[in-house]
């Protein structure tokens, strides 16, 4: 398997052991309304944020170097068949 996947693996149970022992409840601020969350949930919850972002960033960027990547073959083509003609 991929070395990335491992790490993943490892900081996810680090993550996880690190929630659970911190499990005590904690006052958070959502606008204008204040609620007790388990500290341990609301790491997992910002956890999981931080990925999907990371991911979402990564998806962006990777379509778009596959649209240059995409436009630079066709400029490409149009060079080859223009030097072919003449």
């Amino acid at each position: 398997m991929k070395k990335s996947f491992w790490v993943v693996l490892t900081l996810t149970t680090l993550l996880v052991i690190f929630s659970v022992l911190n499990a005590d409840p904690v006052p958070v601020n959502i606008l204008f309304k204040e609620i007790e969350v388990s500290l341990a949930i609301l790491l997992i919850i910002v956890f999981l944020a931080g990925v999907i972002a990371g991911a979402s960033y990564f998806f962006i960027k990777s379509r778009g170097k596959k649209t240059k990547v995409a436009q630079a073959d066709e400029t490409t083509e149009e060079i080859n068949e223009s030097n072919a003609a003449d």
